[in-house]
């Protein structure tokens, strides 16, 4: 006869190794990650010439993490291509935050650039004929360009921080520090201090917002395409949101990691207990960056940048920052379904001039522990046929062939 304390123990083994196995599999024994070595590939500085300009191209903000770009490179410069298959469907219909990533990739572009000792200019949609070639960043002749930008090595180090933070107010020098950057043609700031009126019927509209999208299946369907659960799809794609940059505790994390993945709806519900519980009551400050049409796809462009540049410049001031941008997805939303603008309405009220819309919202505050890079995909994945060739010939011939 068979002992039942053997066949217990047998199958507690069972668990432990099943259990075992899940936590190897998900990669939370131990390894290398390679959807991660993009980032070390910048701060290596083993990148040259106009690759180095892609390695920081390729680790600007994205929405969900799409990362919707690729690159041609040449000896005069590097173009930028939007790829709209890298889309977010119902939760963007209109593209406009596809196009504001690749506006932030542009502006880690120009920076960069300053590391290369040769001027930078950039052209944002320079072929009327093809309009997902958003960018063409020219490169001067060496020794043409500026000094190295303070901000080169921050660019490595900025991540977008989705947990809780301290609350309350940071000094006036800080908020100096996260404002010192150039102006963006078309492109302004709104901001509120969490616990003023504004920034707490920012809070309200924000939550409510959250709340709307959560229960739309085809946006949180949409959303949820690009969650990365699985360790082997983070490896294999390289792209989207995991549970490590999810904003919870590692250990937590791991827990999560082991179990199956979540449906939308579950998703939804996290997200909005996340935004109203964590998000929302520790920032510091909240934020719009507006612009007269925040589907102008020059303005889209723009915004990324300015975006860009804030969180490049929050993190240099020892500050956290996260998109909040429920506000304008749900408000395009309601453009695409034809619906009343309920939250384009209530968002006026926020606004000093109504005739400024916005195109993307944040939080920025304190936070105590720093924010977990996300996965990238590599310089090699992102770069596409030498489509500038005959165009960089033209141009050198047109030079005197100094170049």
């Amino acid at each position: 006869m068979i002992n039942r304390r053997v066949v217990l123990a047998g199958a507690g083994g069972l668990v432990v190794a099943g259990v075992a196995g899940r936590a190897w599999q998900q990669g939370l024994l131990g390894g290398s990650d390679p959807a991660l070595a993009a980032w070390g590939d910048w701060r290596s500085q083993r990148q040259l010439g106009a690759l180095r300009l892609v390695g920081a191209a390729v680790l600007a903000a994205s929405p969900h993490n799409t990362q919707p770009w690729s690159f041609a490179i040449g000896r005069m410069g590097v173009d930028v291509f939007e790829v709209p298959g890298r889309a977010l469907g119902s939760m963007d219909p209109f593209g406009r935050e596809r196009l504001a990533g690749l506006g932030a990739a542009i502006h880690n572009m120009a920076l960069a650039s300053t590391s290369l000792g040769r001027a930078a200019r950039v052209q944002l949609l320079p072929d009327p004929a093809n309009p997902q070639h958003v960018a063409r960043v020219l490169l001067g002749p060496d020794g043409s360009g500026p000094a190295a930008h303070p901000l080169l090595p921050v660019i490595g180090r900025r991540h977008t921080h989705r947990g809780p933070w301290r609350g309350g107010l940071f000094s006036g020098a800080k908020l100096n520090e996260l404002l010192d950057f150039p102006a963006f043609p078309g492109v302004k700031l709104a901001l509120f201090e969490a616990a003023s009126p504004r920034g707490q019927r920012f809070a309200a509209l924000t939550a409510d917002a959250t709340a709307a999208i959560a229960a739309d299946d085809a946006m949180m369907a949409d959303s949820e395409r690009w969650f990365r659960h699985e360790r082997s799809d983070a490896d294999r794609l390289m792209d989207g949101l995991t549970l490590a940059t999810s904003g919870i505790s590692p250990s937590l994390a791991a827990g999560a990691a082991l179990l199956p993945a979540q449906s939308p709806a579950m998703q939804g519900r996290y997200w909005l207990a996340a935004t109203k519980d964590v998000h929302l009551p520790t920032a510091s400050l909240f934020g719009f960056i507006v612009a007269a049409d925040p589907h102008d796809r020059r303005s889209a462009l723009l915004v990324g940048s300015a975006w860009q540049r804030l969180h490049l410049n929050a993190v240099a001031a020892g500050l956290a920052a996260q998109p909040l941008n429920q506000l304008p997805e749900i408000i395009d939303r309601e453009v695409q379904m034809k619906q009343a603008p309920r939250f384009a309405r209530a968002v006026d009220a926020l606004l000093d001039d109504p005739a400024w819309r916005p195109s993307f919202a944040f939080r920025i505050g304190i936070a105590d522990a720093p924010a977990l890079p996300a996965l990238r995909r590599p310089v090699s994945a992102v770069i596409g046929p030498p489509a500038r060739l005959a165009w960089e010939v033209e141009q050198w011939r047109s030079a005197g062939g100094a170049f």
